[in-house]
């Protein structure tokens, strides 16, 4: 029997969704190098949670972008590409706008 992590990772297993979590992550992760104090300044009220939260998702994303798959579950509900993905999108959405 699969486990809703396993399935929820087949299901974002696919080259087009990596590709967009791969170009997520280095927009991200190049955003924060290049002009790190405009990023801190749109960060909010918690930066360490954020930046914390921040490096997972880029690392996740990564990860899932460039074709890396976890085996074990635990590992694979570590690094889950949707809710890196969405933290992502987040980030550059404030980041850009």
């Amino acid at each position: 029997m699969r486990t809703p992590i396993r399935m929820l990772y087949d299901l974002m297993d696919k080259g087009p969704l990596r590709a967009l979590s791969l170009l997520l992550a280095l927009l991200t992760a190049g955003g924060v190098m290049w002009d790190p104090t405009r990023f801190a300044n749109h960060a909010g009220q918690l930066p360490a949670l954020q930046g914390l939260v921040l490096i997972w998702a880029v690392c996740s994303g990564v990860i899932h972008g460039v074709g890396f798959r976890p085996r074990q579950t635990r590992w694979q509900a570590l690094f889950i590409p949707l809710p890196a993905m969405l933290v992502l999108f987040i980030a550059l959405y404030r980041f850009y706008l």
